[in-house]
């Protein structure tokens, strides 16, 4: 796998999930620290470390810490119902197979195999 494979998996994948206005704007930040010069880029990491330092900056890591609170949940959210939704589906259809007295066959759909 070369690198402009990896970049476009990337971009596919963002484009996919809806994170592609996030992946751009990670990219031209990147892209600006990329073309600073070298006296600059490490000036700009010693601002920010400042800054972080006075306190000034304490919004972004609250930012950060409450989007890694907002994921765990969600993720954790998908679970719960994922689980419960297989567990109606399970209830379902042992009535359906109770009333009918015929076993049938599970919808579920089975993962496709990655080619």
């Amino acid at each position: 796998m070369t690198w402009a494979q990896a970049c476009r998996d990337i971009v596919i994948t963002s484009m996919n999930r809806g994170q592609l206005p996030v992946l751009g704007m990670i990219g031209v930040a990147l892209l600006l620290v990329w073309k600073l010069p070298e006296d600059k880029s490490a000036e700009l990491v010693f601002s920010i470390f400042e800054a972080l330092g006075r306190g000034e900056l304490y919004a972004y890591v609250l930012l950060t810490v409450t989007i890694a609170g907002w994921y765990f949940h969600s993720k954790w959210m998908r679970k719960m119902f994922s689980e419960e939704a297989a567990r109606i589906g399970r209830e379902k259809s042992g009535l359906q197979s109770a009333l009918t007295g015929e076993k049938f066959k599970s919808s579920d759909r089975r993962p496709r195999s990655i080619k």
